[in-house]
């Protein structure tokens, strides 16, 4: 099965502004992007907070099928490239997508070449390192986020750790050290790292947000990078 026709049968659309979501959105406001593009928009939710927030041209890509007057949509398969200009953003959002593709080097790489220089790049991915893994793998618990099959989740041993579950599609899934190294391996220089919260149970969700202030043992990673230079 291809990329497109795997995401076609397993979409992970964002509906609602979570803890993840305010930060993208408050990042990006704070940059105050003239150009911006989300890489693996889905429904276009991330980029309807931001029309409101924001005074930039929108633009997203997807493998979906979408209809939009409000934003430029263009549907493309990401493993082959993204379907835009050289240097045409000045900030692109990458957010939970690198640990779907196969080759996340390559679709940095085309983040580099569609920024203009000085432009930067927002990383959201979960943290395999996070403490809740480092809790389940001593116990011989599949981590959370990761998956060995292509149609449900396995080796959670509980339903509410996700067990039988549908799959998204996790290929690839960092730890910060690891997500650090790949984005500066790219040309990219980072200047900035925070932990973002899960959607845990309350009050299990108060400690996970508790220890978003330690990035290495949050649940998810963020990452601020520019493209400095050429």
């Amino acid at each position: 099965m291809d990329y497109t026709n795997f995401y076609a049968q397993h979409k992970t659309f964002i509906t609602q502004t979570d803890a993840r979501l305010s930060k993208i959105i408050q990042t990006a406001a704070r940059l105050h992007p003239k150009d911006l593009l989300d890489v693996g928009c889905g429904n276009g939710y991330l980029l309807t907070q931001l029309a409101s927030r924001i005074d930039a041209r929108l633009s997203g890509v997807d493998v979906y099928p979408l209809e939009t007057e409000k934003w430029t949509y263009k549907t493309a398969d990401l493993t082959k490239g993204l379907p835009f200009r050289d240097e045409e953003f000045d900030l692109v959002i990458l957010g939970e997508v690198i640990e779907h593709v196969p080759d996340p080097d390559f679709l940095l790489d085309e983040i580099w070449r569609v920024l203009a220089p000085g432009g930067n790049v927002i990383v959201t991915t979960p943290n395999l390192a996070s403490w809740a893994n480092r809790i389940l793998l001593p116990l011989g618990i599949q981590p959370l986020f990761t998956e060995t099959s292509s149609r449900k989740k396995l080796g959670r041993r509980y339903k509410f750790l996700g067990q039988g579950s549908e799959v998204e599609g996790h290929l690839k899934i960092f730890t910060l050290p690891a997500l650090r190294e790949l984005i500066a391996s790219c040309g990219f220089t980072i200047n900035g790292v925070c932990g973002v919260p899960f959607f845990f149970p309350f009050p299990i969700s108060k400690f996970d947000e508790f220890l978003t202030r330690i990035p290495s043992l949050s649940s998810g990673l963020f990452v601020l990078a520019e493209k400095v230079g050429q």
